[in-house]
């Protein structure tokens, strides 16, 4: 699962453990997205639920505060470029006979791949 490591600063308690000052953690991106303390249904499919600004550090694919990926906006400027000339120009449909079953190594994607012709308009 994607997520990254971060060094504790200072001892702290997390869920009960103890983190002593110096150790390295790791964050697991899915599993803060699917975090139901942060997301009210975070099983059902709502992008828009990322647009919530009051949720800090809920929406990390890009790494989150000072260490944030500078190319984040540029990254999601060039996703929505793509998604709309793919709905604009092209008729795309899902190829039959796929398993469709997420699986999230390396990153998560459908086990069989998301098999899809496209057709220009």
């Amino acid at each position: 699962m994607g997520g990254g490591f971060r060094r504790v600063v200072e001892d702290c308690q997390f869920n009960g453990y103890h983190l002593p000052k110096g150790w390295v953690v790791q964050y697991q991106i899915t599993n803060t997205h699917k975090d139901n303390n942060i997301y009210s249904h975070p099983e059902t499919f709502d992008p828009d639920r990322f647009l919530a600004e009051e949720k800090p550090y809920g929406y990390i694919p890009f790494g989150a505060g000072l260490r944030e990926c500078i190319g984040k906006e540029f990254a999601r400027l060039e996703m929505k470029i793509l998604a709309v000339r793919l709905v604009e120009k092209y008729d795309w449909q899902l190829l039959p006979n796929q398993d469709l079953t997420l699986t999230a190594i390396p990153t998560p994607h459908p086990r069989d791949g998301l098999q899809v012709t496209f057709k220009p308009r």
